[in-house]
């Protein structure tokens, strides 16, 4: 039964991993749309 955790734990790395880049990229979206003003 210790692949369920390893599973679940390889979800959410990738999980958080995703999350993190889509943060990222907007917040850079954001700050050239205020540099641009």
């Amino acid at each position: 039964m210790w692949y369920f955790t390893w599973i679940l734990g390889t979800l959410l790395a990738c999980a958080f991993g995703i999350i993190t880049a889509l943060t990222l990229e907007h917040l850079e979206n954001t700050q050239n749309k205020n540099s641009l003003k």
